[in-house]
């Protein structure tokens, strides 16, 4: 995967019939790599592993209800707008996290859920970075 450091990003997804891209604007450049599938979204984040888990865990519980936590697998599971959300955590490196973000509703593939739950995290994830 190849590593990205700028601030501003571009998130594109290959959907079934169509192909779609939002920008989004990131402060000090946390994302380090970005790829779409037609039910997932990694992200590698140059952040602690509890700051990324804070954010993912406070963004699912805040766009829907939280079904299972398990910090030892590194996986929240979630419910939201009908679709069954899967975030799971692993650290790569002593300063990189991986997250993956599946999305599926009825056993079919909902990318789009996905990026925004993606990209929600992210922007926790800034956001705490940030002082008050």
């Amino acid at each position: 995967m190849k590593r990205i450091y700028l601030p501003l990003l571009m998130f594109c997804g290959v959907l079934p019939t169509t192909s779609g891209c939002a920008l989004l604007l990131v402060g000090g450049g946390a994302v380090a790599g970005y790829a779409a599938s037609r039910d997932s979204v990694t992200m590698d984040l140059d952040e602690p592993l509890d700051r990324v888990w804070s954010a993912a865990l406070e963004e699912l519980q805040s766009q829907g209800s939280l079904k299972r936590e398990n910090t030892g697998r590194g996986r929240l599971d979630a419910r939201i707008r009908e679709t069954d959300v899967v975030v799971t955590l692993r650290q790569l490196t002593s300063s990189t996290v991986r997250v993956v973000v599946r999305a599926r509703k009825n056993l079919l593939p909902k990318v789009d859920v996905a990026q925004g739950v993606a990209v929600a995290i992210l922007r926790r994830v800034d956001q705490a970075r940030r002082p008050s």
